[in-house]
């Protein structure tokens, strides 16, 4: 029992509080700060993912353990996988971002009639 309550806090200090601080210090030094975006908007995606799967991956033998390291491997200074992974998802954002396009030409119409 004890080692699972090591297990957690080791993924909320390698996926959260590092990141975090990291996060902050890039911000304030406005250096490196992509590489940062990119770890959270993946990072939350798969957040997303676990909430709306209902816990069918977490029955998945090690997958704390993959999460963790997958997420290290994003913001580690020699792999920098957040670049990686967001150049291949580039096209991707490009098609939402033009299937959105309609929608947010809508709002800045209601945001110019209040």
């Amino acid at each position: 029992m004890s080692a699972c309550i090591y297990c957690c806090l080791f993924q909320l200090i390698a996926c959260i509080i590092y990141p975090l601080r990291s996060t902050y210090q890039a911000y304030k030094l406005q250096e490196k700060l992509q590489i940062w975006v990119v770890y959270w908007i993946l990072m939350s995606s798969i957040y997303l993912l676990e909430e709306i799967s209902f816990g069918v991956f977490f029955m998945i033998p090690g997958y704390s353990l993959f999460k963790t390291l997958y997420a290290v491997w994003l913001y580690h200074e020699k792999t920098q996988g957040a670049l990686l992974v967001g150049t291949l998802l580039k096209p991707l954002f490009n098609k939402i971002k033009c299937i959105m396009a309609p929608f947010q030409e809508k709002l800045e119409i209601l945001e110019k009639v209040k």
